[in-house]
């Protein structure tokens, strides 16, 4: 796959299970879909995202306030700084405020044709950009 650039479709193809949120059981909207996977799929998907991680770290492409999905940075560092930030606040007797979103299904709407122009501009290209793009491919056809 790495050599080629091609992701194969029989891999593309998860077991879909409905997973109970909370609720009504009644309600299809408290259950979220999941997609299983096959274990290969699942392995390379690791090889995909740590190649792509480690081209993100070492072209400082990922902002330093960027929080969520990075294994050296978690939410705590997030609150500690924003509780520092208020008592720092306060000691100088200033006003502090904080907006706060929480984004319920974020992944679904990725637009996967813009998040493949978005690679090209941070510098993935080749076999390896035709992979993420083989990989995403049934979705962009959509």
């Amino acid at each position: 796959m790495l050599a080629q650039g091609i992701y194969p479709e029989r891999l593309k193809f998860p077991l879909i299970k409905p997973i109970y949120k909370s609720g009504n059981k009644f309600s299809p909207s408290n259950y979220r879909p999941i997609s299983l996977l096959p274990a290969f799929s699942k392995i390379f998907e690791k090889v995909i995202y740590k190649r792509l991680f480690d081209h993100f770290n070492n072209n400082a492409i990922l902002n330093k306030h960027q929080y969520g999905f990075r294994s050296e940075i978690s939410m705590e560092n997030a609150s500690y700084i924003l509780l520092n930030e208020i008592l720092t606040a306060m000691k100088c007797k200033q006003m502090a405020g904080g907006i706060f979103c929480i984004l319920l299904k974020a992944f679904d709407y990725v637009n996967h044709a813009v998040l493949l122009e978005n690679l090209k501009f941070y510098g993935v290209s080749g076999k390896f950009y035709n992979l993420v793009k083989s990989y995403l491919e049934e979705d962009i056809k959509k």
